[in-house]
């Protein structure tokens, strides 16, 4: 930020030297007064830039220095210094200008709260200092940080659309002295405007169309990779997407927001940006255009005279349009976001029945899946019929508005041709600038529907990154369970008070200890809050006060009743969560063969749905599998055999006794014959509404 803060200082010193130059030294052929002038305009806004947006920043400076080159090219002009045929191809003088309001603008709209909420999402890309993306080689060797690199390519994406604007002004003006070439029969100049200024200008145009589609895809991608990986990073950090159901911010569905809404977010902000404002640098240029062919209109059918007419006609036709166009389009902000819900619960429904296959096969419920699926593509169809009809009441306003646009400038100027005031040259350049005026002023109306679209997904992801920002203040000190590492071999809790998300408090302990080295089984009531005694003491559950002290450095693993199978081959299953490069083949079929799973020894490379395929006996083995791979120091086992008959429970438990003799267990169970498998036991007891957890011995018997 700093350095973009200095950047910017020094691009003003040296514009408004640049514009002291061209008025102070004499001998130079300066451009037109207000063009000089208005680099000490530039100057200033690019001085007040310095705590804005970081993304709009970059637009602040590259408008800065294409201030600097139309002006310094217009002069290099005057002075003979650039060839005939490249000063031909110039902008007229006040594109310079131009550059200045359009910074103003960007420097405007800034503080404005809904750009804020946009650059709240962009600005951290663009402020990053990571290295650039390895996976992408697009303009990899653009800067020495990705933020780098993306404030270059967003510069170099406004330069390109900033070239267009000047190309379109160039050829308003071919036109016009095209037709007036018709009009006098001159065919030498007709030719040569076809030769050296219509084909040159014709190859740049193409070539700029190229620049722009390189550009813009590699800030996509690159901006994608970027955001997609600091989404689902923090939002897999520290428990965040386990904690975010428990926030108040509406966050359903994140799948869709890191993949479909980001993706969405960027290329709609890349694309709505960097065409607004060169659609504004575009207005600028053409209302000048307009004003000086209209300086002197006289109204048709009268004598009387208004200045800049067709500068007032074109403004107020875009104002009507505009609002009209938001009061019928408005309502597909709120159907679009509620079409992205629909689409994505019903997606989710679908995913779920997949997993979920088995079971509902077994309970035979697919005609109560079928009905829930039938009501939840009932509410796509609904909402989407509301967007069709929503969509053709805009379409057909926004096509009749167009239509008329095209033949209105013709219409107001042809009685001024036929009186033969203006050339037909003039007429053709008036109806072309009242074209680009009100194409540039109808830019809400164009791009009302993106717009809607581009609503609905900022605020999806605002409210995202809302939702994990409350997730991770759950766990702040001062509200939450405190964790720490105080307490040496064993893990502890002291001043225990555990809580539900509402409020209501299940687990109270003044102090509460599991001793390193003794096998502890915890029994109780269902919904005693043994399992939630173990989420807080993994340090995901947030809700209670006190302290839980785990032993510093120790590894500690937590195998639920329902262990998790991820997709993929079976040897990703087994190390999960560690990755398959870390332990040998013949350390895996060993840990198999450990927890009774001999037939999938030789399975490892075989991909497959694990959690489908396996029985909810052989998944629990499995993951068992996992803590005679992992050797940690604390395992904590939540009815992690329940699924298991009771001599196959109480073989795996003295493996795990003999194997893992350094392993402390604490385990959750119901059954009895556990007793005899423990050291210790830990008893949930009730009282007055809540329940305490009381240690009672237990012994162990003998071989």
């Amino acid at each position: 930020m700093a350095a973009i803060r200095n950047g910017l200082g020094v691009q003003a010193v040296l514009t408004a030297l640049a514009a002291l130059v061209l008025i102070a030294v004499p001998g130079i052929p300066s451009p037109p007064l207000y063009v000089s002038l208005a680099g000490f305009a530039m100057a200033g806004i690019l001085l007040a830039s310095a705590n804005i947006s970081a993304y709009l920043k970059v637009f602040v400076s590259v408008y800065g220095v294409g201030y600097l080159l139309l002006a310094g090219s217009k002069t290099l002009a005057a002075m003979g210094a650039l060839p005939a045929v490249v000063a031909a191809l110039l902008p007229p003088a006040f594109a310079a200008t131009g550059a200045v309001v359009f910074a103003g603008i960007v420097l405007g709209i800034s503080y404005l709260r809904p750009i804020r909420e946009i650059t709240l999402i962009a600005d951290p890309y663009f402020a990053n200092r990571d290295a650039p993306t390895k996976e992408i080689g697009l303009f990899r060797w653009f800067g020495n940080t990705e933020g780098k690199i993306g404030q270059r390519l967003v510069a170099l994406s406004i330069f390109v659309n900033f070239a267009d604007v000047a190309l379109t002004l160039r050829f308003n003006f071919f036109y016009r002295d095209m037709y007036n070439t018709l009009q006098e029969y001159n065919a030498d100049a007709f030719w040569y405007q076809v030769l050296w200024i219509f084909i040159p200008l014709a190859c740049l145009n193409i070539a700029i169309g190229m620049i722009d589609l390189f550009v813009d895809s590699s800030l996509h991608i690159r901006w994608r990779t970027w955001l997609t990986h600091s989404l689902y990073e923090r939002w897999l950090g520290k428990g965040t997407h386990y904690r975010i159901p428990f926030t108040d911010e509406p966050a359903d569905n994140p799948d869709q927001r890191i993949q479909s809404d980001v993706n969405a977010f960027i290329q709609q902000t890349a694309s709505l940006s960097i065409r607004l404002l060169s659609q504004a640098a575009q207005l600028v240029s053409f209302i000048v255009i307009l004003w000086a062919l209209s300086r002197d209109f006289v109204l048709p059918f009268t004598d009387q005279v208004i200045p800049g007419f067709l500068v007032w006609l074109v403004i107020a036709y875009a104002v009507v349009g505009t609002w009209l166009t938001h009061i019928i389009g408005k309502p597909l902000i709120g159907l679009d976001f509620r079409q992205e819900q629909v689409e994505a619960d019903f997606r989710f429904s679908l995913a779920r029945n997949r997993i979920y296959s088995e079971q509902i096969a077994l309970l035979r419920g697919e005609r109560a899946e079928a009905s829930r699926l039938h009501t939840l593509f009932h509410a796509i169809i609904d909402n989407y019929v509301g967007i069709i009809f929503r969509r053709i009441k805009l379409i057909a306003f926004t096509f009749s508005y167009r239509q008329a646009s095209t033949i209105f400038p013709l219409i107001i100027a042809a009685p001024s041709f036929f009186a033969k005031k203006i050339t037909l040259g003039a007429l053709q350049q008036t109806s072309d600038a009242f074209g680009n005026v009100q194409s540039s002023l109808s830019f809400f109306i164009n791009a009302y529907i993106t717009l809607a679209a581009y609503k609905a997904n900022t605020i999806r992801l605002g409210s995202f990154k809302r939702a994990m920002t409350k997730a991770e203040a759950l766990t702040s000190v001062g509200y939450g369970l405190a964790q720490g590492n105080e307490t040496g071999a064993d893990v502890t809790a002291r001043d225990l008070v555990i809580a539900l998300p509402d409020g209501r408090e299940i687990v109270v302990a003044d102090r509460l200890a599991f001793a390193k080295g003794t096998a502890t089984l915890v029994t109780g009531p269902s919904g005693s809050g043994k399992s939630t005694l173990f989420r807080a003491i993994a340090g995901i559950w947030p809700f209670g006060k006190g302290r839980i002290d785990v032993p510093a450095g120790q590894s500690a693993l937590l195998l639920p009743q329902r262990p998790y199978i991820p997709l993929g081959t079976l040897r990703g299953a087994v190390v999960y969560p560690n990755t398959v490069d870390q332990f040998s083949d013949e350390a895996i079929r060993d840990a198999l063969v450990a927890v009774r799973l001999p037939q999938l020894a030789d399975q490892l490379d075989t991909v497959d749905a694990w959690d489908r395929r396996l029985s909810g006996g052989e998944q629990q083995r499995l993951a068992l599998a996992r803590a005679v791979l992992a050797k940690p120091a604390w395992l904590f086992l939540d009815e992690s055999t329940a699924a298991l008959d009771e001599p196959s429970e109480a073989a795996i438990y003295r493996m795990l006794r003999e194997r893992l003799p350094g392993t402390t267990i604490v385990s959750i169970g119901h059954r009895s014959t556990l007793n005899a498998l423990h050291d210790q036991r830990v008893e949930m007891q009730p009282g007055d509404g809540r329940f305490t957890p009381r240690v009672l011995q237990v012994a162990m018997p003998a071989g």
